[in-house]
């Protein structure tokens, strides 16, 4: 056993102790102790949530990883071209990784549609 691990033991042996003994001396003050603790930690987690919830772009932030999280579930992890390459002796041991079939629908494109706009259109003027 090394120096660090008998610190550690002697530490938790201590605070076990510590705990046994205020149970059987004090019971109250121990019941409230941690309450105390509950109470403040309770007080610092709400405020974290306050803190962390204020920041601005958070639901532009919480968009884009759901975007990105529905883009991999689509469409897979596509598999970059920097690991398809081997170079030097393990060239011959390594197997390239076969690209992953996509559905008819992929090779097809994206479905678009062309929304006509009255940019070009003249507007009927009424002169008095």
């Amino acid at each position: 056993m090394n120096a660090r691990m008998a610190v550690f033991y002697s530490i938790i042996a201590l605070a076990i102790f510590g705990l046994v003994y205020t149970l059987i001396t004090d019971p109250a003050g121990l019941l409230g102790q941690i309450l105390t603790y509950a109470v403040i930690i309770g007080v610092i987690y709400l405020l974290y949530r306050l803190w962390t919830a204020r920041k601005p772009g958070r639901h532009d932030q919480q968009a884009f990883k759901k975007a990105a999280r529905q883009s991999k579930k689509r469409y897979g992890n596509p598999v970059s071209a920097s690991k398809l390459k081997s170079t030097g002796k393990h060239a011959s041991s390594k197997k390239a990784i076969p690209l992953k079939k996509s559905s008819v629908s992929r090779l097809d494109g994206p479905k678009l549609t062309v929304i006509e706009g009255k940019k070009g259109k003249k507007k009927k003027k009424i002169s008095l």
